[in-house]
């Protein structure tokens, strides 16, 4: 078989490239050559390449010229438009002149937003006030109606705006199972009415406190308290390790915290209280089940074990009744 002429071959692709504009591939599948092979020979010359730069240059100007008129041809928009835009903006945008605050309180819910801290925010905000006069003023304006309300439907708003992705879902997973329940409720070891009182005596909160128990021993014809312990008593204070009453252990108590300062994982376990005849109940989510549920977006637990049969076929059955055997015994036969 003669070889091809490709010098001859490459000068008919030019003419036809120049006219059709036909790929290399192409020409050479129409002339039945073999492309692998043909391709050192068969292409666009530079100079063809270049004038096509060009002329993908020159269209590429014009379209951002005729872009560039549109764009001055519709500089002013008509009164119609505008308020049609304006109207939607009102309806769809969150706004902190709907809810009446005043400028600083504006100011306080905006920087609020940023990072859910109250004392910055008060600062940030112009308020004045340091350590923990912040803090109480700060939590005050919290509790403001107006003020919360706008926090609440902006927190709404941004989590209207904010996309659900398998990667937030997680991260509300891992929030729940590593939350401290710390932060929601205590059993601590407090003092008892003993430890401080002077002599180790019975300590009474004031004096209101001591002459209730008076009028009461009276009613039901029982000797009168002593105040020997004198007033002052503080079951918030930690137990005097000296006291003969109850051996510096204290008294056991259960503290909850106030819930509407929740943030982050320990707002997410939190699921509400309930109130029944033992008291008040917190409701947290279940941690574990949250655990297990990262653990399995991870790929961390097995779902179900598959048994297979030679080279990852299916297991070929003999019609005798294996049900009794356990899992082990199965691999055991399998393996034999």
């Amino acid at each position: 078989m003669a070889k091809p002429d490709w010098g001859m071959l490459q000068q008919q692709f030019l003419a036809e490239h120049a006219i059709t504009g036909i790929s290399p591939k192409e020409w050479c599948e129409l002339k039945e050559l073999n492309y692998a092979t043909a391709r050192r020979y068969i292409k666009i010359s530079s100079v063809q390449n270049a004038q096509k730069t060009a002329h993908k240059k020159l269209r590429t100007a014009q379209k951002k010229e005729c872009a560039k008129e549109s764009m001055r041809n519709s500089d002013i928009p008509d009164a119609q438009s505008n308020e049609s835009s304006n109207a939607h903006d009102d309806e769809n945008t969150f706004s902190l002149r709907n809810y009446g605050l005043t400028e600083q309180q504006s100011k306080f819910v905006s920087e609020y937003l940023i990072d859910l801290n109250r004392t910055g925010a008060y600062k940030r905000a112009g308020y004045k006030g340091e350590g923990n006069t912040a803090y109480v003023n700060a939590t005050r304006m919290l509790r403001n109606a107006k003020v919360s309300r706008a926090i609440t439907d902006a927190l709404a708003e941004r989590e209207r705006r904010t996309e659900i992705t398998q990667d937030a879902v997680l991260k509300i997973w891992w929030d729940i199972a590593t939350a401290d329940v710390n932060e929601l409720t205590e059993y601590r070891r407090l003092c008892c009415r003993h430890c401080w009182g002077f002599g180790f005596n019975y300590q009474w909160r004031d004096s209101i406190e001591f002459e209730d128990a008076i009028k009461k021993a009276v009613v039901a014809k029982k000797p009168p308290p002593q105040d020997e312990g004198g007033y002052g008593y503080d079951e918030t204070l930690d137990p005097n390790p000296d006291c003969p009453r109850c051996n510096g252990a204290g008294i056991g108590r259960a503290y909850f915290h106030d819930t509407r300062d929740l943030t982050g994982p320990a707002r997410r376990v939190f699921a509400g209280v309930k109130e029944g005849k033992f008291g008040v109940e917190v409701i947290t989510r279940n941690q574990d089940e949250a655990l297990k549920m990262v653990a399995q977006h991870l790929g961390m637990l097995k779902n179900k074990t598959e048994l297979t049969g030679a080279d990852g076929g299916p297991v070929q059955t003999t019609g005798i009744d294996l049900s009794h055997l356990s899992l082990e015994q199965l691999m055991q036969l399998r393996q034999k």
